[in-house]
């Protein structure tokens, strides 16, 4: 949001999408002081969305594969949570029904994917990032 010298709040931009969110993630900026970026998981969908809060450039990062189903994960809505590596960190974790995806928030892109996990729905960041 901007403020504008005679004190309104007014909005930067706006972002529509058909990705039905699950979860969200904000991450310090890389590249700019005091601005943070935000990454969106979908319900439904294989791509993770990538909006930098600074100027509203948004990317997708795309072929993680096919979330588990709403219904498959009765503990939480969040079918498909989306998790920083800390306040320094610069990495992401995000499941799929058979996979771990790390992603590169400082690159915006897909690091790796950790195959075999099963309903890995439950993410912890353990050490340092």
């Amino acid at each position: 949001q901007i403020i504008t010298i005679r004190g309104e709040i007014q909005d930067a931009f706006d972002i529509h999408t058909n990705l039905h969110i699950s979860d969200v993630a904000f991450q310090a900026s890389f590249t700019e002081a005091h601005q943070y970026n935000v990454f969106g998981s979908s319900i439904t969908q294989t791509d993770v969305l990538f909006v930098e809060l600074s100027s509203g450039k948004v990317k997708m990062v795309k072929s993680l594969k096919e979330p588990l189903k709403p219904d498959e994960w009765p503990w939480n809505s969040k079918n498909r949570l989306i998790e920083g590596s800390g306040l320094f960190g610069q990495y992401l974790m995000t499941p799929s029904k058979e996979s771990l995806f790390i992603l590169d928030g400082r690159l915006n892109k897909l690091n790796c994917e950790i195959t075999e996990v099963e309903r890995g729905n439950t993410v912890i960041w353990v050490g340092e990032a």
